[in-house]
C-alpha cells in the first residue's frame, strides 16, 4: 500500500470530526431535526414513485443484479452503493426536499439515501443511522457554507459537489473510519464531484443526488479499502478553486461549534426552492386572477437566474418547476403547487397559462435568497404589493411536525394509503424503538409500477 501523505488542515479537522463522537452525544432538538429530514426524505421518495427519471434509474440498478441486502424502494435488494443511487434519485425527483441555503445543497437526498442503504449492510441500528446522518449533514454544512449561489451562477449544481461529501462523510461514520481514513473519503468523494445546473428541468437533475448518495458510500469503502486520495482538495486552492477559478469565493476552516441541521429548510411546494418566496406572496395576495392586469415579482439575482428567464408556458412538468412565472400563476389561481400540479400528461391549464405571460420578473440585490415582492395592478386601477422576508420553511419561518404531517399525507397517502400515519409515527419514533426493518416492512406493502 502506498504511504499516505500527511493530512491538510480542513482535511485532518473534517476526518476528526467524523471519527469523534459529537454526533454521537447530540442535543434532543438536533436529533429530532433528523428525525425531520427521514420524514421529509421518505415523503418525497415515496411519493415520487411513479416518476419516469426514478423508474429508469431503479430498472438500470435491478439490471445490473448487484448482491447486496440494501433497501431499493419499490424495487429489489441490491449492494449498498446501487440502492444509495436509487434510492437518492427517487428522493429528488420531485424537487420537493429540503434544502441548506447556506451551501444551495438539498442534503437530505443524497445523505439519508447513503445512511440508509450502508447502514442495512452493516447491520447499524437506527441510533447509529441518526449519528451518521447528522455527520453528513454537518461535515456537507461546513464543506459547502457560502460557496452554493457561486457554484449556482456557474453552471454547477451544489447538490452534486456537497452532497457527495455529505454522503461519504455519513458512510466514513457508519464505517467506523479514523480520521485519517475519513479525510481520504472525503477526497475520493471530491474528485468525483459534479452536475450541471444545465440539466435542471430534466430527469437529469435528481440523477446527480442519486449519483452523489452512491459515490459517498464508494468513497468510504474505497478509502476503508486504504485508497490513497488527495485530501489537499478539502483545502483553500483545491476543489473549490476548480470549481469557482475566478478565486472570489473558497473554503472555510471548518468549525464544529454549532449544529447547522437547525438550519436547514423544508419545502412546502414541489417547485424550485427559488421560486417559493414569490409563490408565498402569490397566496397572500388574495386578488382574483381575472382582475389582475399585471403583475411583477422582484426577486434576487439567483433566483432571476435560474427561474425568472422562462415564458411561463414550460412544455414539460419539469420544466415547470423552474418558471418562476407559472409558479406565481398557480399559486394566484388557488393552486397549493404541490406534486400533483407537475404531473404527467402534461396538460397546464390556459387560465394559468394566461396569468403567467401577465407576470414580469425583475433582480433586486438587496433581495435574498428566502425573501421577494410581488406587485399587483387591477383592471380598476388598484395596486398592492406583498413583501415575503422570509418564505416558510425557511429558518427564519420553520415548519414543524404538525406541517411535515400534512406534507407527508399528502404524498404518501396516494401510494401507501391507510398505513400512512403508522409510517409518520415511526418516523418519529425513529431511535427510540422504532428501526429501519419497521419502516421497511410498511413500504415493501407498495406495489411496485410496471416495468417500461
Amino acid at each position: 500500500m502506498s504511504a499516505s501523505p500527511s493530512l491538510s488542515t480542513n482535511a485532518q479537522l473534517l476526518g476528526e470530526f467524523i471519527a469523534g463522537s459529537r454526533s454521537n452525544s447530540a442535543p434532543t432538538e438536533v436529533i429530532d431535526a433528523a428525525r425531520l429530514c427521514l420524514a421529509d426524505w421518505l415523503a418525497v421518495a415515496i411519493g415520487a414513485r411513479d416518476e419516469d427519471a426514478g423508474r429508469v434509474v431503479r430498472d438500470t440498478v435491478a439490471g445490473w443484479k448487484s448482491q447486496g441486502r440494501s433497501t431499493v424502494l419499490f424495487g429489489e435488494a441490491a449492494a449498498a452503493p446501487m440502492a444509495a443511487l436509487a434510492n437518492g434519485t427517487l428522493a429528488h425527483c420531485l424537487d420537493f426536499d429540503d434544502t441548506y441555503v447556506p451551501g444551495i445543497t438539498h442534503t437530505s437526498a443524497p445523505v439519508w439515501a447513503a445512511v440508509l442503504a450502508l447502514g442495512q449492510a452493516q447491520g447499524a441500528d437506527a441510533k447509529g443511522m441518526l449519528e451518521a446522518f447528522l455527520t453528513g449533514f454537518e461535515v456537507s454544512a461546513r464543506a459547502g457554507y457560502g460557496l452554493g449561489q457561486a457554484l449556482t451562477s456557474r453552471g454547477l449544481h451544489s447538490t452534486g459537489v456537497f452532497g457527495r461529501i455529505g454522503a461519504a462523510a455519513a458512510s466514513a461514520k457508519l464505517l467506523g473510519l479514523d480520521a485519517g481514513r475519513s479525510a481520504h473519503a472525503l477526497a475520493a468523494a471530491a474528485t468525483q464531484a459534479g452536475g450541471l445546473a444545465g440539466s435542471f428541468g430534466t430527469m437529469a437533475k435528481p440523477f446527480h443526488a442519486g449519483k452523489a448518495a452512491m459515490d459517498g458510500v464508494l468513497s468510504a469503502e474505497l478509502a476503508a479499502g486504504g485508497l490513497v486520495a488527495a485530501p489537499g482538495l478539502l483545502d483553500q486552492g483545491g476543489m473549490d478553486r476548480a470549481l469557482i477559478q475566478d478565486g472570489t469565493h473558497r473554503f472555510k476552516t471548518p468549525e464544529f461549534q454549532g449544529w447547522e441541521i437547525l438550519n436547514n429548510s423544508f419545502k412546502p411546494y414541489a417547485a424550485c426552492h427559488l421560486v417559493h418566496p414569490s409563490v408565498d406572496a402569490a397566496f397572500g395576495a388574495g386578488i382574483a386572477p381575472l382582475q389582475i392586469k399585471s403583475a411583477h415579482a422582484r426577486v434576487s439575482p439567483l433566483a432571476m437566474q435560474m427561474t425568472g428567464l422562462v415564458n411561463g408556458r414550460p412544455d414539460t412538468p419539469l420544466a415547470a418547476k423552474f418558471d418562476l412565472r407559472y409558479c406565481i400563476a398557480l399559486a394566484l389561481h388557488g393552486h397549493p403547487v404541490s406534486a400533483a400540479d407537475f404531473r404527467e400528461p402534461w396538460l397546464p391549464d390556459a387560465a394559468v397559462l394566461a396569468t403567467a405571460e401577465r407576470i414580469e420578473a425583475s433582480v433586486d440585490p438587496e433581495i435574498g435568497f428566502a425573501a421577494a415582492t410581488l406587485a399587483i395592478e387591477t383592471f380598476d386601477g388598484a395596486r398592492k404589493s406583498i413583501d415575503i422576508k422570509a418564505a416558510k420553511g425557511d429558518p427564519a419561518n420553520p415548519v414543524g411536525w404538525h406541517d411535515m404531517w400534512s406534507k407527508f399525507d399528502g404524498l404518501v397517502a396516494p401510494v401507501l394509503g391507510v398505513g400512512t400515519r403508522g409510517l409518520f409515527e415511526i418516523v418519529r419514533d425513529f431511535g427510540h424503538g422504532a428501526s429501519v426493518a419497521d419502516i421497511t416492512r410498511i413500504i415493501a406493502q407498495i406495489p411496485p409500477t410496471p416495468r417500461h
